[in-house]
């Protein structure tokens, strides 16, 4: 009985960690996306910057590592610093896994009861590449 009791926990908890960061993952898959289009109409709606593809390359996946965040003067969370860590495919055509590290902050909607709505992707730092594994 105890292994089920266990079992259910670790069930659950692996459900709640994967539905975590589900409005960040969804704000950075569009505008990584729109990005990668230059779709500069697209982006100004969610972002205040561009991931360069001809600079910065594209990023088509990537995993969320950390979510921070930034307290504002009254309290409330103003901004969030969003880690990821992803293949990017830099202009010269080599794939490079970077931390990249996005900077969102709320920009309320007048009359926008959504708590996740109102977000703007204002900015990001590239880290350097992880180190390459030799092949073998």
């Amino acid at each position: 009985m105890r292994t089920v009791s266990v079992l259910a926990v670790a069930l659950v908890t692996l459900t709640v960690l994967s539905c975590a960061h589900d409005a960040e993952r969804a704000s950075l898959n569009q505008f990584f996306a729109a990005s990668r289009l230059r779709d500069l109409t697209a982006l100004k709606k969610i972002a205040t910057v561009v991931f360069e593809p001809a600079t910065d390359g594209m990023i088509t996946t990537f995993e969320i590592v950390r979510v921070t965040a930034v307290p504002g003067s009254n309290g409330k969370s103003e901004s969030e610093a969003i880690s990821i860590s992803a293949p990017v495919r830099l202009p010269d055509g080599r794939t490079l896994t970077k931390t990249v590290v996005v900077t969102m902050e709320r920009r309320p909607v007048e009359g926008d009861r959504n708590p996740a709505r109102g977000w703007m992707i204002t900015g990001f730092s590239v880290g350097p590449a992880s180190p390459s594994v030799p092949r073998s």
